[in-house]
């Protein structure tokens, strides 16, 4: 099962974790910390809006409870979680 978040209410590593407990159907409380996985400041600041006029693309992909985790930089990050 896939599923890909592109909501940009809540910070990537936040996307993550919700994204991975509503796939489970658990609390993302239950869940193991994200930080075990990646560094979820880091995440933040590679995704943090770049200056103007530059453009941010690429992917990181990791493991975390479970699942793969995706993500691509374009105009917004996009979460793919398989």
């Amino acid at each position: 099962m896939t599923e890909t978040l592109t909501e940009t209410a809540e910070d990537v590593h936040e996307r993550i974790v919700v994204g991975v407990a509503t796939l489970e159907d658990v609390d993302p409380m239950a869940l193991p910390p994200l930080f075990d996985a990646v560094d979820p400041d880091a995440l933040e600041a590679i995704f943090a809006d770049p200056e103007r006029n530059t453009v941010r693309i690429g992917t990181i992909e990791f493991p975390y409870a479970g699942h793969t985790i995706r993500i691509e930089c374009g105009d917004e990050p996009v979460v793919r979680i398989d």
